[in-house]
């Protein structure tokens, strides 16, 4: 190890100790006396050496309480780590000059060892001496640094006690700083929880055994001193989400994937919720011990988008399914109907006389005449069916797979006299009825732009032939009449 590196090693353990610009400690000051009394000086310390000054823990005599490093006899002992006696430093080569030889303290005698302290890995490091000196020379005994060294050792067993009592008190801080961090993170997650309204929950798969956090008590409306219901878990998630939420769970078991699935809820005071529930493995030394998740109550949220999804696909006059919503559903009922080898019937409906209304009663009549319109179709239809605004005085009804041919002219029937309306305002009367066009999607091959457009033509050549009736679409061109 080159010098500097060691004394990199020395300055690193003397600021672990943390013992420099200490107050004075009198288990030290007696260890200094005792140096001086035992070997008859008029001077002694307890020295720790930093990069800049020698610094004095414990002094005895006429003694600055620090010094600079460079000139100070102790840093010889500090920067060789070995004992060191001077007879009469005036008479020595290498401290004649000294300014604390020439000046005050005016040193002649010095004698003085190093003081170590371990390492975690057992290695002792120097980080000061333990001196004796005199402003008289006298010839060193061989028994003087024997003292000091037995002294020496003394010092260190204080350095080191001090030390573990210093590492000791920093740790105990750490904890109530850990702690303090940890309660201030508790409390800072149960806020988020409340504001997120969310918590976690952990399934232990050994004890078959769940705990929640406060915010999972908080979405079951359950107390949290009640302790979890673990046998009743389940019932809180309705079906089919309970069956689809344990076929998860055990995928996730069996695939260790995890996921995040979207449920109806019921609290345990009957209150019906939407909640969101995540849930991963938790592994120990491999092997899954427990599994792990987040329930969240997301209510308000799935409402405002049911609503966004809902305004995206209703007319917002009537209340119908919109354009873009029927031919949604229409191309999942064709899929249905071919996947079954069934077919069903669309109805398009245009309205003979609303120009009339507006003309004559005005807008506010003429969106009137809209509603009722729709009032009607859904009053007459099939409860399976769809009836939707296509634009305007366009409608258009879906019909069930579970009407047949026989029992469609019947309800078509009955919908073109529900649609007879008869509009009075002012002493003014205006009259609306409905033309209807009809077309199977068996005669189509299940294809909806096709389906329309047989409907389509059916209705227009039932406005042709007679407004207020009905056609059906047929490849041989003959239209079968109603109304």
């Amino acid at each position: 190890m080159s010098d500097s590196q060691r004394e990199a090693l020395r300055q690193k353990a003397l600021a672990e100790i943390a013992l420099l610009d200490t107050p004075p400690e009198r288990e030290f000051d007696a260890l200094a006396r005792l140096a001086q009394r035992l070997l008859g000086t008029s001077m002694s310390s307890v020295t720790l050496i930093d990069p800049e000054r020698q610094w004095f823990k414990a002094r005895c005599g006429p003694l600055a309480p620090w010094t600079e490093r460079g000139p100070a006899l102790c840093t010889v002992v500090f920067e060789s780590e070995q004992p060191l006696t001077i007879a009469d430093a005036r008479l020595d080569p290498r401290f004649a000059g000294n300014p604390f030889v020439v000046g005050e303290p005016h040193i002649r005698f010095y004698a003085g060892v190093p003081v170590r302290v371990r390492q975690v890995d057992g290695e002792p490091v120097t980080i000061g001496t333990l001196c004796v000196l005199d402003d008289r020379p006298r010839v060193p005994q061989p028994a003087d640094i024997d003292v000091l060294a037995e002294l020496a050792c003394v010092a260190e067993a204080l350095v080191e006690a001090r030390a573990v009592a210093v590492r000791a008190s920093q740790a105990a801080e750490e904890r109530r700083l850990a702690n303090e961090r940890l309660e201030r993170e508790r409390r800072q997650f149960k806020q988020a929880e409340r504001l997120a309204e969310m918590g976690s929950w952990r399934y232990d798969i050994v004890a078959n055994v769940t705990s929640w956090s406060d915010g999972i008590f908080a979405i079951h409306e359950l107390p949290a001193a009640g302790g979890v219901p673990n046998a009743e878990i389940m019932s809180f998630f309705p079906e089919p989400d309970r069956s689809l939420f344990l076929e998860t769970v055990k995928r996730t078991l069996d695939t260790g994937e995890p996921f995040e699935m979207d449920a109806a809820f019921v609290t345990a005071k009957g209150r019906p919720r939407r909640v969101r529930v995540s849930c991963e493995i938790e592994l120990s030394k491999g092997q899954p011990v427990a599994l792990i998740g987040m329930l969240q109550d997301i209510t308000e949220r799935y409402g405002l988008e049911e609503r966004l999804r809902r305004q995206a696909r209703t007319d917002d006059l009537t209340q119908l399914a919109n354009r873009a919503e029927f031919h949604r559903v229409l191309d999942q009922r064709l899929r249905e109907a071919r996947d079954r080898g069934g077919e069903l019937a669309v109805l398009l409906i245009d309205l003979d006389g609303f120009k009339g209304v507006n003309d004559a009663l005005g807008h506010a009549a003429g969106d009137d005449v809209l509603r009722r319109v729709a009032d009607r179709l859904r009053q007459s239809g099939h409860d399976n069916g769809l009836p939707a605004r296509l634009g305007g005085d366009e409608f258009a009804v879906i019909v069930p797979q579970s009407v047949g041919r026989a029992d469609l002219m019947p309800m078509v029937e009955r919908l073109l006299r529900d649609l007879h309306i008869v509009v009075s305002e002012a002493g003014q009367i205006a009259r609306v009825t409905g033309t209807i066009g009809i077309a199977w999607s068996s005669e189509a091959g299940g294809d909806r732009e096709r389906l329309l457009r047989h409907a389509d033509d059916a209705l227009y050549a039932a406005k042709r032939s007679c407004k207020g009736t009905a056609r059906t679409f047929t490849e041989a061109g003959r239209e079968r009449s109603a109304g």
